[in-house]
């Protein structure tokens, strides 16, 4: 799931506490402990949130809330000085930058760009820079490690499982009845291969001879290190991906006990490599160790291991000892590095016993390459053909330009289309070309936010309109999807330099663009001269005093979470700026100035501290875009400030706390131009007011601190297409009474569905005993839920609804004292009787997080099937004594997270079901705070 992101310590788990009352009656102590990592519990929050006692979110709706003195009466949580809320330093939105992309321009193929297929015709009227200009705007500077909008990751994708490996066609099937009483045949080896099945491109063309020889030095016990080394594009990445799926599956376990793949980048991150080795290997590390510690709990893990390491797209020689990683020898184990980079000198310099080069392609291997790209339908024609023939070559034989160049081309028709394309390729040879992710709904938003896509009465046709574009542009080999998360697209960097190329205008005026290195430091002089300037996740803490900026337009300084103040004299400076981001940084006013911004069209400041917007804003008559989600600190929108934004056309208030009297309903009535918005409503009146204005759909929805409600009915005429369409997010939490929450209505909603919905959070709800379904079943209703979870839902008993959602990826669940199973048989309603459930359960389901659950005693009767499922976490269940793990579940599950007293104390009803499992085993160290990082690998 950017991506993510979902994907967040006084923070949201803080909102889900119980009064300390009602903690001690249920016996829920666990809440201090647990807020280390319960920040990213809604992962829609780019932040944190602060406890119940703390000032309740109002929204333009409210009543009157609580004056001026009570409100000082009331205990503020402790902060520290972590990210822009309200959370310390361990916080996700916190955390350091991770890679850093070059500032360097290499000219490279126009024609990648300007001639990608439908991407053109995907946005009439609009100049195709401008998708390339805005590309890169969200890929220039992102980090290696996870941004914090993009918490929780969904399924990575994977190669079909091969017929041989197929347990659930080899092996009978499990017995119906209790997991005790399941006997299954097993053949040996069954336990899960070390190595995760990486996608790789197809076809694969000229790798044959050096993934042999790679293949061969591995069992060289002389050969420790080995190296690979060539050009950028060359098929380095897709050979390591190669090397390492060789040993998927089963019987790999004989050789190696972990294959470990770690993308490291030009600008390496030790912490982000160390954590990425403890989540291949399911090694527990503490946020806030040091490089050092981290380095030794590796080492001490590894040392006794059998392991291959593929170390991806180095810079530099890169220190194993630093990282933790044992130096390959001949003592007994089989332990092996592969270093991948694009210089000799790099696996050299760390005395690699064997070094291969990775050529080019030959002529006939480069043509098969692109004519399997372009089609032999356009082929056929013979002027056609000698084109594609000029075009092939001028790629020189390097498989990502073939790749591009035969993708974009296949949708040309005309034998002019492709003379065309072989002109502008002319003199500008493609060189120098490993991945860069963005988020796709933030991609989008920044294509609205900069005009790329403009003119739409409806906010979801604008998205469905930036998601087409996003098709085209993977079609044409543009972008490709993300191995770790469905909400992620990533960008090939030698891609990224040709969009940097193009959008600069070639050599003429090289430094329009300003893409931030990890430098912390910002000049004038460059500044002076940009046009766009993205310095995101830097360690920036001031910014230039004086720079006259005539021609900037836009402005990205997201995640510089010490950059504390914006100065006097620089908007004045900025008369085109047109788009601006300060999220996530410790920005906690505006200064006045910013009503100089005339131009302005897209202004992001959510999850920053800023206390109140100044009424200079109201100058902003062209802002279309305003974003203050997580702006926990904001008291005040002084008046009229809203109304005058006559553009606007998104709002997001979602998680944001504001005064009762900062926006009246009356001012958002008077926007005749808003689509969206994102709010967080105490009362089913302000939901009622706010789905009033007929004009403006909800993308994300806070339902809390319901006061003497027993039963919230979330009908479909509430929550309608029109209204919800665009839903991704929805929470309903710290509401004490509600005792039930009721989906749909009697025979009148079978058609009904959240059908955007990805994100459901239940949490504090301490009296919540059921969620009933009537008239539509939960997998009909939320077709493409990824995320659920519950926390200190102490009452709910079973939530037997969700075996059946057909994508969800995370289930996670704690505090929820009176939970027994989290699947039950339940007596058979009229609306039930006529469904028809699918037959798989859990078929998408790849993390289950089970934590302090009293009474938990089993997950279900029957055993269970996880084609997908890839880590399990259970802590503090002391009653759970089995496992329904069947054996189509050992293909991909990696690991298992446990006290090793609770492993022990399991019961099997056949052994053979246990050996399957026990290398997934890792122990939770005593005195170590499970988080749902463990899970992420964040």
């Amino acid at each position: 799931m950017d991506d993510v992101s979902r994907a967040s310590n006084d923070t949201t788990f803080d909102r889900a506490r119980p009064a300390k009352a009602e903690r001690s009656k249920r016996g829920g102590g666990g809440g201090r402990k647990a807020k280390k990592w319960f920040c990213k519990i809604v992962p829609s929050i780019e932040g944190c949130a602060k406890p119940p006692d703390a000032d309740p979110p109002m929204s333009f709706l409210d009543g009157p809330g609580p004056s001026r003195k009570q409100q000082q009466k009331k205990k503020r949580s402790p902060r520290g000085d972590g990210c822009s809320c309200c959370c310390p330093s361990s916080c996700l939105c916190g955390r350091k930058a991770g890679e850093r992309t070059s500032k360097k321009q290499i000219p490279v193929a126009e024609i990648c760009l300007r001639d990608a297929g439908a991407v053109v015709d995907e946005l009439p009227t609009r100049k195709t820079t401008d998708v390339v200009n805005v590309v890169v705007n969200e890929v220039v500077t992102a980090r290696r490690s996870k941004p914090a909008d993009h918490v929780f990751e969904a399924l990575s994708l994977r190669k079909p499982v091969e017929e041989s490996t197929n347990l659930a066609e080899r092996l009978p099937p499990p017995s119906k009845g209790h997991v005790s009483g399941a006997t299954v045949v097993l053949p040996e080896r069954l336990p899960p291969g070390p190595a995760r099945d990486l996608p790789v491109p197809n076809p694969i063309v000229g790798q044959e001879v050096c993934l042999k020889t790679a293949l061969s030095y591995l069992t060289d016990d002389a050969v420790g290190i080995m190296g690979i080394y060539g050009t950028g594009g060359v098929g380095k990445t897709t050979l390591l991906r190669s090397i390492n799926n060789k040993f998927y599956g089963h019987a790999a376990r004989t050789e190696f006990d972990h294959v470990i793949l770690v993308a490291v980048g030009k600008d390496p991150d030790v912490k982000k490599i160390q954590r990425d080795i403890a989540y291949e290997v399911g090694l527990l590390l503490m946020d806030d160790e040091s490089e050092v510690k981290r380095a030794a709990a590796i080492f001490d893990f590894l040392k006794t291991k059998n392991f291959l390491l593929l170390l991806d797209n180095l810079w530099g020689p890169l220190e194993l000892a630093r990282i933790g990683i044992p130096h390959p020898s001949s003592d007994g184990h089989k332990q092996k590095v592969i270093v991948s980079s694009r210089s000799m000198d790099v696996p050299a310099k760390m005395q690699a016993h064997k070094i291969l080069r990775l050529d080019c392609l030959k002529w006939e291997e480069a043509w098969k390459l692109f004519s399997s790209k372009v089609g032999e339908e356009n082929l056929a024609d013979r002027r056609i053909r000698s084109i594609a023939v000029a075009l092939a070559k001028e790629c020189g034989g390097l498989p990502l330009a073939l790749v591009a160049m035969g993708s974009a081309m296949s949708a040309k028709k005309t034998p002019e289309e492709w003379q065309k394309a072989v002109s502008l390729l002319k003199n500008a040879p493609l060189h120098e070309i490993s991945g860069y992710q963005m988020l796709k709904e933030n991609l989008i938003r920044s294509w609205m936010g900069l005009g790329s896509i403009t003119d739409f009465d409806d906010i979801n046709e604008a998205y469905n309109i930036g998601y087409s574009v996003i098709e085209s542009l993977k079609a044409v080999s543009l972008m490709e999807n993300s191995e770790k998360s469905y909400r992620r697209i990533e960008m090939h960097d030698v891609i990224r330099e040709m969009a940097l190329w193009t959008a600069s205008g070639k050599e003429s005026n090289e430094n329009k663009w300003l893409v931030g290195a990890k430098t912390g430091e910002t000049r004038s002089d460059e500044w002076s001269k940009a046009e766009r300037i993205s310095l995101m996740f830097n360690e920036i803490e001031a910014l230039p005093d004086s720079c006259y900026c005539p021609n900037l337009q836009s402005l990205i300084l997201r995640g510089n979470k010490h950059l504390m103040k914006i100065p006097n004299g620089l908007f004045p400076c900025m008369v085109l700026l047109r788009f601006l981001d300060l999220s996530h940084t410790g920005i906690v006013e505006l200064p006045n100035e910013v009503g100089t911004l005339i131009n302005l069209q897209f202004l992001n400041l959510s999850y920053t501290k800023i206390a109140c917007l100044p009424k200079e804003m109201k100058e902003l008559t062209t802002l279309k875009y305003l974003e203050l989600e997580g702006t926990r600190e904001l008291r005040k929108i002084p008046d009229g400030v809203i109304s005058s934004l006559e553009m606007l056309q998104e709002l997001n208030l979602y998680m944001s706390v504001c005064s009762h009297d900062s926006i009246t309903f009356e001012e958002l009535v008077s926007l005749q131009r808003l689509r969206s918005v994102g709010f967080t409503v105490r009362n089913i009146q302000c939901l009622l007011r706010l789905f009033s204005i007929l004009r403006v759909s909800t993308h994300s929805l806070a339902i809390r601190e319901l006061q003497g409600l027993i039963s919230l009915h979330l009908l479909p005429s509430l929550l309608s297409k029109n209204k919800m369409g665009r839903l991704k997010n929805l929470t309903i939490e710290s509401s004490q009474g509600l005792k039930e929450l009721v989906m749909g209505e009697e025979a009148k909603t079978l058609n009904w569905q959240l059908y955007q919905l990805e994100v459901f959070n239940l949490v504090c709800l301490p009296e919540l005993e059921r969620v009933i379904w009537r008239g539509v079943a939960a997998h009909v209703c939320l077709p493409n839920l990824r995320f659920l979870s519950l926390f200190y839902c102490t009452s709910l008993k079973n939530i037997a609804w969700v075996a059946h959602l057909p994508l969800l990826q995370e289930l996670y669940i704690q505090n929820c004292n009176e939970m027994e199973r989290v699947i039950a048989d339940e007596p058979p309603t009229a609306s039930s009787e006529k469904e028809e459930k699918p037959t798989t359960t859990f078929p998408n389901l790849k993390y289950i997080f089970l934590r302090d659950l009293k009474r938990l005693v089993k997950i279900d009767d029957q055993v269970l099937e996880f084609p997908c499922l890839e880590r399990i976490l259970v802590y503090n269940c002391i009653g759970l004594k089995q496992l329904p793990l069947g054996a189509t579940s050992a293909q991909k599950l990696m690991i298992i997270f446990g006290e090793r007293n609770w492993w022990e104390s399991l019961e099997w009803g056949d052994q053979s079901i246990k050996s399957i499992f026990t290398t997934c085993f890792r122990e939770i160290p005593a005195g170590y705070e499970p988080s749902m990082k463990i899970l992420e690998g964040l």
